[in-house]
C-alpha cells in the first residue's frame, strides 16, 4: 500500500467519525485500531486534510478487490461504533460500494472502446451543512427511451425516493412545478433572495428556468456555471449528493473551502430498477426513521435540498476565469510555461514539455484533434485550488469512432482571456502580454 493510499483511508475514517458531528470514545478506538491496521501515522492524518473525499475514493481504486472488501467492511464497522448508522454516514457507505467495491458490477459500455464507471465528482460550494438526499437525473444529449421511461414512472420513483427521506429529481417535472406558480410569485422569491439583482436579471433568470432541460441543466448549470468535475459528455446517469467534503479539514490550518460532493451513477438497467438499487442500499446501512417529505401545495416555494441548490447555482456570479498566459520556456529552467493569472493578483505557473506546451497552446488557437492528450491532462490535473477547476473544464468533447477514441480538444475559455508573452529584452525583464488571435 502506497503512502497515497493510506492518506486517502485517513481521510475517509476522519469523515465518517465526524459525519454526525460528535466524536464518541468507540469511535476513537476504533480509528487506532483501523490506522494500525493500514499502518496509518499522524502524518499521514494531517495529510489528509488537504484532501477531499471524492479524491481519496479515486486514490483507492488502485487496491485490489479483496482489498477493496476489506476496506469497505471495516469502514461500515467504523460507521456502527457508536451503535448507529446517521444519513451522511449513510451516504459516504453509498458512494464506496458503488465506486470501491461493486463498481465494475455498474459500468456501463457505450462502445467497443469506451465504458463509463460509478465515480465521485465536486464542485466548490459556500455551504458547509449537508442539504436533504436527493437523485437527478442528468444527461448531456437528450435521450428519447430513456426520458419516456422516466415520465412513465416518475410519480412511482419520486414516492419510493420520499418514504427514505430522499428526493428524486427530475427537470421537466421540477420546471412544470414551477410554471404552475404565478410569475410574478416565483420573480419575487427571486428577488427577495439575491435583492442587489436588477429587473432585467430577475427576469433572465426567471426565463432560463422556465426554458430548462435535462440537457441545458447539464451544460449550463452543472458543467459551465458550476463548474461540476466531469467530463462534458456524460451517458444517461443518476446524480446522487452524499455531502460536503471540507478542505483543508479544520479552519487551523487555513482558509477552509467547501465542496458539494456527488455519486456519479451510469443507468445500467432502466431507471425504476437503479433507483430502487440505490434506495434498498441507502436503506440497508442507514440506522434513523425516515421522514416522509410530503407532497408539493400550490404556493409554497420550497427552499432546501436540490431547490435551494438550483437557487444558489442560477443566481450565484459565474466563477472567475484566470488570464491564460503562454510564457514560452523559462530562461533558467528551459522549461515552457504557463501562467494562470486571476484578478485577486493569485497566479499559478503550469509547466510543460515542448511538445506539451505546443499542444496545449493549439488548443487555445482554436482546438487539436488528437487521440492522444492523457499525459497533458494528468500534469494539467496535478494543479490545485482554482485554477485545477478551471483547466479541469478546458479539456476536450471526445467523439467515439469504430477503433479508437478521437477527441477534439478546444479551451472554453473566453477568447479574450487568452495571451502570449513577447518579450522586449534578452534577459525577459520587460515584456508585452498579446491578445492570441484565434
Amino acid at each position: 500500500m502506497t503512502n497515497r493510499q493510506r492518506i486517502a483511508i485517513a481521510r475517509i475514517i476522519s469523515d465518517m467519525i465526524k459525519a454526525d458531528n460528535i466524536i464518541e470514545e468507540r469511535e476513537i478506538i476504533d480509528m487506532n485500531s483501523l490506522m494500525e491496521k493500514y499502518d496509518i501515522q499522524s502524518k499521514h492524518m494531517s495529510e489528509s486534510r488537504g484532501l477531499r473525499f471524492s479524491e481519496a475514493v479515486n486514490e483507492l481504486m488502485e487496491l485490489g478487490g479483496q482489498e477493496r472488501t476489506e476496506l469497505f467492511d471495516d469502514i461500515r464497522s467504523l460507521s456502527l461504533s457508536d451503535k448507529a448508522c446517521v444519513q451522511k454516514e449513510a451516504m459516504l457507505l453509498l458512494a464506496l460500494k458503488f465506486c470501491l467495491v461493486e463498481r465494475d458490477a455498474y459500468t456501463v459500455r457505450l462502445s467497443p472502446t469506451s465504458r463509463v464507471k460509478p465515480r465521485l465528482i465536486a464542485c466548490p460550494t459556500s455551504e458547509s451543512a449537508l442539504s436533504d438526499p436527493y437523485i437527478v437525473y442528468v444527461e448531456s444529449r437528450y435521450d428519447q427511451e430513456r426520458n419516456r421511461e422516466i415520465a412513465e414512472h416518475f410519480r412511482l420513483m419520486c414516492t419510493s425516493a420520499r418514504l427514505y427521506g430522499v428526493n428524486f429529481i427530475y427537470i421537466p417535472e421540477l420546471v412544470k412545478e414551477f410554471m404552475s406558480m404565478r410569475e410574478d410569485y416565483v420573480t419575487s422569491v427571486i428577488r427577495y433572495m439575491a435583492p442587489n439583482l436588477d429587473d432585467q436579471e430577475i427576469e433572465r433568470i426567471y426565463t432560463r428556468l422556465s426554458q430548462m432541460t435535462t440537457e441545458s441543466f447539464f451544460h449550463d448549470v452543472l458543467y459551465d456555471r458550476l463548474n461540476v468535475r466531469m467530463e462534458p459528455d456524460v451517458a444517461p446517469s443518476l446524480l446522487i449528493n452524499i455531502g460536503t467534503s471540507v478542505v483543508p479539514y479544520c479552519v487551523s490550518d487555513g482558509p477552509v473551502q467547501y465542496y458539494t460532493e456527488f455519486l456519479c451513477l451510469p443507468l445500467y438497467a432502466d431507471t425504476l430498477t437503479v433507483v430502487d438499487n440505490v434506495l434498498q442500499s441507502y436503506c440497508s446501512y442507514v440506522s434513523l426513521q425516515y421522514t416522509p417529505v410530503t407532497n408539493q401545495t400550490a404556493g409554497h416555494f420550497r427552499y432546501f435540498g436540490f431547490y435551494k441548490a438550483l437557487f444558489d447555482f442560477l443566481i450565484a456570479p459565474p466563477p472567475v476565469q484566470p488570464d491564460l498566459v503562454f510564457l514560452g520556456p523559462n530562461i533558467l529552467t528551459s522549461r515552457y510555461e504557463v501562467l494562470f493569472r486571476y484578478s485577486t493578483n493569485y497566479e499559478k505557473i503550469l509547466q510543460l514539455t515542448p511538445q506539451g506546451y505546443d499542444t496545449y497552446y493549439q488548443c487555445a488557437c482554436g482546438g487539436i484533434a488528437t487521440d492522444s492528450f492523457a499525459h497533458l491532462k494528468t500534469v494539467i490535473n496535478r494543479l490545485r485550488g482554482k485554477v485545477e477547476q478551471t483547466i479541469a473544464d478546458v479539456t476536450c468533447r471526445e467523439k467515439y469512432k469504430p477503433e479508437r477514441v478521437v477527441g477534439r480538444y478546444k479551451l472554453t475559455l473566453d477568447r479574450s482571456k487568452i495571451f502570449k508573452r513577447r518579450y522586449l529584452d534578452p534577459h525577459h525583464h520587460t515584456y508585452k502580454d498579446l491578445p492570441v488571435k484565434i
